[in-house]
């Protein structure tokens, strides 16, 4: 079974992602966390096939775990989420490795989408 992980400090946003990405990807585990350091322990826990993040959270935020991703699970295609997807943040994000940045409010079909390009384009480089 794959695992798509999401973080997110909004726990009625995450819950929302939660269950629609749960029936999109119904063969798929949906795995959530609220902050970074809850995301990290997931990771050294369950092997995960995609990470969709949001930025700014309490705790530890999100360009510190996407450092920790890059880091030690590189392989792993990952998404950023953001309310402001200004220039600085798009080249910072794609420093840490983040292919993509969605930027707030956007549909579910977005992710879906984001999900399986991500996903497919992957599986092309492997």
């Amino acid at each position: 079974m794959k695992n798509i992980l999401v973080i997110d400090d909004n726990e009625m946003f995450l819950d929302a992602v939660a269950q629609w990405l749960g029936i999109y990807f119904a063969d798929w585990r949906i795995l959530t966390a609220k902050n970074g350091k809850e995301a990290i322990e997931i990771l050294v826990s369950v092997e995960v096939d995609f990470i969709l993040t949001d930025l700014q959270m309490p705790v530890m935020d999100g360009y510190e775990l996407l450092s920790y991703i890059r880091k030690n699970y590189r392989h792993i295609p990952t998404v950023a989420m953001t309310g402001s997807a200004g220039h600085q943040t798009k080249e910072r994000l794609h420093a840490l490795g983040v292919s993509r940045c969605l930027e707030k409010p956007f549909s579910f079909k977005v992710i879906e989408d984001t999900i399986m390009d991500e996903l497919t384009l992957g599986a092309q480089c492997t």
